[in-house]
């Protein structure tokens, strides 16, 4: 049978997706392979794309990659260690005949609420997700704005800070994605708890996660790491809905598992920040998860099968 692989990839896991049509057949995940400035990633994404297809007929193949993408050319992808590679133009090498399609992941993603999830109804509509960095994506009359160079949606790059205190992997200090990002709540975290009385002193290891329920059940210095992430990320949304006045911001990422708690704080926040006119924007969580991105990778390259058919 005819299947489509929809592949995310992140900078900590790769998830993939079979699907038959729009129809998800089978899901896995595997560890993100980072070593060698991750030379080893496609050829491991190979591996399981065969394994997953099995005696399927392959397709098409929709990757999503946590970095710039001009016409299937990753520009850089920190997170991974990659600097220009011509990601597309490699994956059809390997697959000749396949139709290939490579997105900026949090593009991905945001198709992918789009078309199945939390951004369905919406004309206008930017999507965050929370992940080990900061992604984001820019839905405007139903289309999705990649930029002059795949750039459009780096949310996770405004800048919050001007003393310097955190340096970005892109290069550049104090931006969002190093106060709200997992990676960000789990450094502020360790500083916040260094010599005081918290939870987060009685953990081998502090998460997001943990810090969330942390501050949820009152512990004073998780409600102050929460406190400050929602300060850098309100601020930074309020800079996006001053710019393009969106309907909605969905939020997703591992991080959006706390929920309405940290929903109801990021929207407060927000309206005490934000220019009068745009303070009325919804915030939502995203419905799909970490199935967001290979469904959104399936929809844009199935869409790219279909304008040729």
């Amino acid at each position: 049978m005819d299947c489509i692989i929809g592949v995310d990839i992140g900078g900590t896991d790769i998830k993939y997706g079979k699907f038959y049509g729009t129809v998800l057949i089978e899901t896995r995940k595997t560890k993100t392979n980072k070593t060698d400035f991750g030379m080893h990633i496609l050829s491991e994404v190979y591996t399981e794309i065969d394994d997953l297809t099995g005696t399927d007929n392959l397709i098409a193949i929709g990757m999503g990659v946590p970095g710039p993408v001009v016409d299937g050319f990753v520009l850089g992808a920190q997170n991974l260690g990659w600097k220009g590679l011509p990601v597309k133009e490699l994956i059809r090498a390997h697959y000749p005949g396949i139709k290939v399609t490579v997105l900026n992941d949090a593009n991905a993603a945001t198709i992918g609420e789009m078309m199945f999830g939390g951004g369905q109804g919406y004309k206008d509509f930017v999507f965050i997700t929370l992940g080990t960095g900061i992604g984001g994506g820019i839905i405007i009359n139903k289309q999705l704005i990649e930029g002059t160079t795949g750039s459009g949606g780096e949310i996770g790059h405004l800048r919050v800070g001007f003393n310097n205190e955190r340096l970005c992997t892109c290069g550049l200090y104090d931006c969002v994605e190093q106060y709200a990002s997992a990676t960000g709540v789990v450094k502020s975290a360790n500083s916040y708890r260094l010599g005081r009385k918290t939870v987060l002193n009685e953990v081998e290891e502090v998460t997001s996660k943990i810090v969330f329920n942390a501050a949820e059940s009152g512990d004073e210095v998780a409600n102050e790491v929460v406190e400050e992430m929602v300060e850098k990320l309100a601020t930074a949304l309020s800079q996006v809905a001053n710019t393009l006045n969106p309907e909605a911001f969905v939020i997703g990422g591992g991080v959006s598992k706390a929920g309405d708690f940290l929903l109801n704080k990021l929207s407060k926040r927000f309206k005490e920040l934000a220019f009068f006119s745009v303070r009325d924007v919804k915030f939502e969580l995203a419905k799909l998860g970490n199935e967001a991105g290979i469904y959104g990778n399936m929809y844009y390259v199935s869409k790219e099968l279909n304008d040729e058919n």
